[in-house]
């Protein structure tokens, strides 16, 4: 039944032949908005001659085209001629493949430049994630409990700047550690809730003695239910896997780093649908500096240099470069990475779903922006095809991270895309070639919307 008919059958056939033709007038009208593709032709920005990689694991489509209205996805794919308005403007991108915005899962967005108001600070770290093509980042850890409320409100108006140019942001607040018992577990949900966190992220350790008792941690998990939030776990061992799985985890947000995962494990995470995100780049940067690494110098991490030379001078340093050689405990990381590597692998052949996530901006020299490409290099070397890499930085990330208008160029979905002059699915490198950025339908850093 056509639209205007679902309309007349609401009304008595004896009304007065006005007001049908008022109906139907009305009923035209919203007909043509509910059409894909009919959109206001002012409103309208169409990119054309695309490769579009989707986000959902899907064969590419090529000479794609993409329509965006308000800052949302209206059409996506090969699209015939009455899907694009003929007044809008066109962007021709011949030759450039497009895939969504990367989406890093587990990240840290934190103020530590103290001669700077936090916002600023904030709003900088944002920036050069944008500028990477990393047009999300879920914080899981804020550094101080009045950091949380002004992440807070950058993510609230996030969704109502026209002209945003800086990476979305969603926060955990603190992530809870050390509690002593339920009731002071329960609290630090409440705390967080308070201060509008929109997740809870707590630590089980690093392979060390149990901080907190089954009763305790299961404590968090549930009352962060209760309150209608999700929970991540910071872990390290097949042990503390199993734990928090037992205890009703929603992401393990770690590798598992100790040893191989069984099929016990695989099975228990399938069975109550965990995702794993393995932020490879964090144990990397562990003993990555105990020397000068050549990434320092290449122009894509300089890219980011405005914000990085807060920290190129202390990693440089002999000092603690002598330190990372003698230490212990990042010297025991290598092999720990190497196993992080084939649980990577193994999870994924099982059919784990896998979010890309980096822990950036969680200590010294894990680099906003430009870490998120080389987790995505690393992920492909540990075995993970490109395209499924790609799917794990996109559509899976923002399922995991419960992001349902992010990650996909679908229609309705967010115009949050990353424009590349090479295609990611030959080399994963070619992330790295970037050639725009596009945060809800507007090209950042040019003028206008092209």
């Amino acid at each position: 039944m056509s639209c205007i008919s679902r309309r007349l059958e609401r009304f008595s056939l004896s009304r007065s032949a006005l007001a049908v033709l008022v109906l139907l007038v009305i009923g035209a009208t919203a007909c043509q908005q509910q059409s894909v593709g009919q959109v206001e032709p002012d409103a309208a920005t169409v990119l054309t001659g695309l490769r579009i990689i989707d986000g959902t694991g899907g064969a590419p489509v090529e000479q794609g085209t993409i329509v965006i209205q308000d800052g949302r996805i209206v059409a996506a794919g090969v699209l015939s001629d009455d899907q694009i308005p003929a007044s809008a403007t066109t962007v021709d991108l011949a030759g450039k493949t497009v895939m969504p915005g990367i989406i890093d899962a587990h990240g840290h967005v934190r103020a530590v430049d103290d001669q700077i108001p936090m916002r600023e600070d904030l709003l900088k770290r944002l920036r050069v994630l944008a500028d990477y093509g990393v047009t999300t980042v879920v914080s899981l850890g804020q550094l101080t409990n009045d950091e949380t409320p002004e992440v807070a409100t950058l993510r609230d108006e996030q969704e109502s700047i026209a002209d945003l140019d800086r990476a979305r942001i969603y926060t955990s607040g603190p992530s809870i550690q050390g509690q002593k018992s339920p009731e002071e577990a329960r609290a630090s949900v409440a705390q967080r809730v308070s201060m509008n966190a929109d997740r809870i992220k707590f630590h089980m350790g690093d392979g060390s003695p149990r901080e907190m008792s089954a009763d305790t941690y299961g404590a968090i998990i549930d009352e962060a239910h209760k309150r209608g939030l999700r929970t991540y776990s910071h872990i390290f061992s097949v042990q503390e896997a199993n734990e928090v799985l037992d205890a009703g985890i929603d992401v393990i947000a770690h590798s598992i780093r100790d040893q191989d995962v069984g099929q016990a494990l695989i099975d228990k995470m399938k069975a109550r649908n965990v995702p794993y995100i393995p932020t490879l780049t964090r144990d990397l940067a562990v003993f990555i500096y105990e020397d000068t690494p050549a990434f320092l110098e290449d122009p894509f991490f300089l890219r980011g240099v405005s914000l990085y030379s807060e920290e190129i001078p202390t990693l440089t340093s002999p000092e603690y470069q002598q330190g990372i050689r003698e230490s212990e405990d990042a010297q025991a990381i290598k092999p720990a990475l190497e196993q992080a590597n084939r649980n990577l692998k193994i999870l994924s052949d099982a059919g784990i779903t896998i979010a890309m996530g980096t822990d950036v901006g969680g200590g010294d020299g894990r680099w906003q922006g430009y870490f998120e490409h080389v987790e995505l290099a690393m992920m492909v070397e540990a075995g993970m095809t490109p395209m499924q890499v790609l799917v794990a930085a996109t559509g899976a990330a923002a399922d995991v991270s419960e992001l349902d208008h992010l990650g996909r160029i679908q229609p309705g979905k967010v115009a949050d895309l990353l424009v590349l002059d090479a295609n990611p699915l030959d080399d994963i490198l070619n992330t790295r070639e970037i050639h725009s950025v596009w945060i809800a339908g507007r090209r950042i850093g040019a003028e206008g919307t092209n």
